[in-house]
């Protein structure tokens, strides 16, 4: 059951998000960064809690994203500007998973989703929304019973919540580093991994 549901809860997460994805040669506004988030879904009664950061360099062109539950990494995405590989850390092993054409997260940008969602999708803007401390752009879409929220800064997702069929998700971003130093070894297999 938990596992339908959150294939359910993917599935409309991916409807809601065909509207944002287009290739980039600049994804972002700022050059590098690591974002942190939490993340909260609810379906029913059950409530999940679990922790994701972001690492991007070259405005968003290389990514990395790690999935924590409690401390421990459960699996983590990754771009290295040419592939997008899934790493399953318990098994130590790289999956390629296509092109980096979009890398692991999506751009914000509302000038894109009001232009191609607004007569499928219902898109409207919103009153901004200050998450981690950024005043950040905001818009809502609708589809069927599906309500998908999105907030923006420097063309950063930094909030998305999907709500609808009893369940709702949200990831909001909590801390902010800007223009870091990030580890190259964030965007390559780690050693010791079989690709597969």
């Amino acid at each position: 059951m938990k596992t339908l549901c959150n294939l359910l809860l993917l599935v409309a997460f991916l409807l809601c998000l065909t509207t944002l994805a287009s290739p980039q040669t600049k994804k972002y506004d700022i050059k590098s960064g690591i974002v942190t988030f939490d993340i909260a879904t609810t379906i029913g009664d059950m409530k999940v809690a679990s922790k994701a950061i972001v690492y991007f360099d070259d405005y968003g062109m290389k990514e990395c994203k790690e999935t924590y539950t409690g401390d421990k990494l459960s699996h983590a995405f990754f771009s290295d500007g040419k592939t997008l590989y899934r790493l399953v850390p318990s098994q130590k092993k790289a999956i390629k998973s296509g092109d980096a054409i979009h890398g692991t997260e999506l751009r914000y940008d509302w000038a894109v989703a009001s232009d191609k969602a607004e007569a499928e999708r219902h898109a409207k803007k919103i009153a901004n929304m200050t998450i981690a401390g950024k005043n950040c752009d905001a818009f809502q879409t609708t589809q069927k019973e599906t309500i998908c929220t999105y907030a923006g800064w420097n063309h950063i997702l930094l909030s998305f919540e999907i709500s609808g069929g009893g369940s709702r998700s949200i990831t909001r971003a909590v801390k902010i580093e800007e223009n870091v130093q990030v580890p190259g070894e964030k965007f390559k297999i780690p050693a010791g991994y079989t690709v597969q």
